[in-house]
């Protein structure tokens, strides 16, 4: 694997690493996101771009925070009152 050979770590300890991290992922339904939730995102995103509606209704299912770099998307967001974003 040309990654294992650029990093360092031998093949094994990539393909651990990559389990480890594939077996924390958690795959949500759309359709277990409450229509409420698929409105109000709707609402967020439909005047700056309705195609981010899915990543702010999986972020208010969530109760988390959406990581973009879109500074639009942000600043509509903002000016709707969502300010649930990642800043790293």
């Amino acid at each position: 694997m040309r990654l294992a050979r650029a990093t360092g770590p031998t093949e094994d300890e990539l393909l651990e690493a990559v389990q480890a991290l594939v077996s924390r992922l958690e795959f949500i339904n759309e359709a277990n996101i409450a229509l409420g939730v698929w409105m109000e995102a709707h609402r967020l995103c439909k005047e700056v771009d309705e195609q981010d509606t899915p990543y702010v209704a999986l972020t208010l299912h969530l109760n988390g925070r959406l990581w973009t770099e879109d500074a639009q998307l942000k600043q509509a967001l903002r000016a709707k009152g969502f300010d649930g974003f990642f800043e790293p």
